[in-house]
């Protein structure tokens, strides 16, 4: 087992965009690798806008990143790779694992697990003509945990880069406990290299992890790191205890988030939606966080936001 633990900021939708990832690079670090947001084709065959801008070099100076994809055909998957390539990246991610009924519904994202012969055909028409590594992320499967059972063993049969596997089937959504019995089933499967995902919000519950899966060294982390910026520092360190600087790395990080929004829209109401989503998740990780998360609610523009935060983080 390698001594160190390789740490991912996983893509969620509409949270870790390139303002959220240059933010948290710029003031935590700490992650190996951070994975964008898929691009995804709109119903009239195009790519939709905003996926393509957040994968725009010029909009990712300082990380090593990722893109995603999410597409059931061949064709549309290699629009995106396509454009993907053209904007110099060497390393794509299909996304296999979204449990959004209104997503999986299409036999996109982890609706496409219990149809493993569709799966299978993709990958047959992409792999010759991708000129680049390819990753997958995944459920377990849709219904059941049991659909890996099937498809590892033939994925076997392609050269991917990694697996990234999220601990739970589509239907459970975020609910519920991740199977963490079928995961143990899973690694002997696979001959890739194997990405645990799933529920890590807490140096605790990483070392539990890590304890269940003790040949597993690399890890995606999404909804956890978002709340807790610091959670993987905290990791690589194995400490319970946040920094004493912890406020004041959250104010910067915070400063740099709300600027970087500014800077791309004149939409204030909009930006301050956005500033209330997140803080949805950065209250889980203060004691008095709930408190906040109302009054930020409640606030009427980005100068009642600013002293907002300024007061409860002073």
């Amino acid at each position: 087992m390698a001594d160190r633990n390789y740490l991912y900021l996983a893509p969620l939708q509409s949270f870790t965009d390139h303002h959220f990832r240059f933010a948290f690079q710029s003031v935590y670090g700490d992650v190996d690798r951070f994975y964008a947001p898929y691009l995804k084709m709109a119903h009239d065959g195009t790519m939709k806008e905003g996926p393509k801008i957040d994968v725009l070099p010029t909009n990712n100076p300082i990380e090593t990143i990722v893109p995603q994809v999410m597409a059931c055909s061949a064709e549309e998957f290699m629009v995106m790779a396509d454009y993907l390539k053209s904007l110099g990246y060497d390393e794509i991610n299909w996304n296999l694992g979204c449990p959004y009924p209104m997503v999986a519904k299409r036999d996109l994202g982890s609706g496409i697990l219990n149809k493993p012969d569709k799966l299978f055909s993709i990958l047959d028409n992409v792999l010759p003509k991708l000129d680049m590594k390819l990753g997958i992320k995944m459920r377990m499967g849709y219904e059941d945990t049991s659909d890996i059972l099937t498809i590892l063993p033939k994925l076997n049969d392609y050269p991917l880069s990694e697996l990234i596997v999220h601990a739970r089937c589509g239907k459970q959504l975020y609910n519920g406990p991740c199977d963490y019995d079928r995961f143990k089933d899973v690694i002997p499967l696979t001959k890739h290299k194997l990405v645990f995902n799933g529920d890590i919000t807490t140096v605790e519950g990483f070392r539990t992890v890590k304890e269940l899966f003790p040949e597993i060294n690399h890890f995606m982390i999404g909804r956890g790191a978002i709340a807790n910026p610091l959670l993987f520092e905290m990791i690589q360190e194995d400490s319970d205890e946040f920094p004493e600087e912890r406020n004041e790395l959250f104010k910067e990080f915070l400063t740099i988030l709300l600027e970087r929004h500014l800077l791309s829209s004149n939409n204030q109401g909009n930006i301050l939606i956005k500033m209330t989503h997140y803080w949805e998740y950065f209250a889980a990780s203060f004691e008095n966080g709930q408190d906040m998360y109302r009054k930020v609610k409640r606030c009427k523009g980005i100068e009642d936001y600013l002293f907002c935060v300024d007061t409860f983080l002073m």
